[in-house]
């Protein structure tokens, strides 16, 4: 079966998120873009091979991965087992930057509970999405269910039809 290689990306939440981003960070060569929901970066030095397009999908109130950085109360029971996160922000910043993007972000959806916005003008059209949901914690926004004592997920905005849009449009040369 012959694969696409244009057609390569890599998705992920929480840590599968942080892993997405090594991906971006480590194989820029192997994967096409990168979209990660609940994760930040999490690699110490980060020279991916070329512009890689990225979105990142988070909570407001997230409670693990805190979106101003930090881990939270609710990431692990032992915290001297856990990373001290990178912010949303300085994450999203950081691949603005690399992307050689603007520096100023356009809002490209505003709706009561969510809202995204893309660094447009990068350099291999390589652009870099933000969208936050202001509850749902740690979960994917749009999921049905979430764990047992958990916020329920965020369903202002679906993670899923959000990631195929960005990612098609990607494949499609509009990204």
């Amino acid at each position: 079966m012959a694969i696409d290689r244009q057609r390569v990306f890599a998705t992920g939440m929480s840590n599968g998120g942080m892993m997405a981003y090594r991906l971006a960070c480590e194989a820029a060569d192997l994967v096409r873009a990168v979209a990660a929901v609940a994760g930040t970066e999490a690699v110490a030095d980060c020279r991916p091979s070329r512009p890689v397009p990225v979105l990142h999908i988070h909570a407001r109130n997230d409670t693990h991965v805190l979106f101003d950085g930090g881990a939270g109360p609710d990431a692990f029971r032992d915290a001297s087992k856990v990373m001290d996160f990178v912010s949303v922000p300085e994450t999203v910043r950081r691949w603005a930057g690399r992307n050689a993007c603007q520096t100023q972000a356009e809002r490209i959806l505003e709706r009561p509970g969510a809202w995204c916005e893309r660094y447009n003008a990068c350099r291999d059209g390589a652009t870099v999405q933000l969208c936050v949901t202001s509850s749902g914690g740690h979960s994917w926004p749009g999921a049905e269910t979430v764990r047992r004592g958990k916020e329920g997920a965020s369903q202002a905005l679906d993670a899923s039809d959000t990631i195929w849009a960005f990612f098609s449009e990607v494949a499609d040369g509009r990204r």
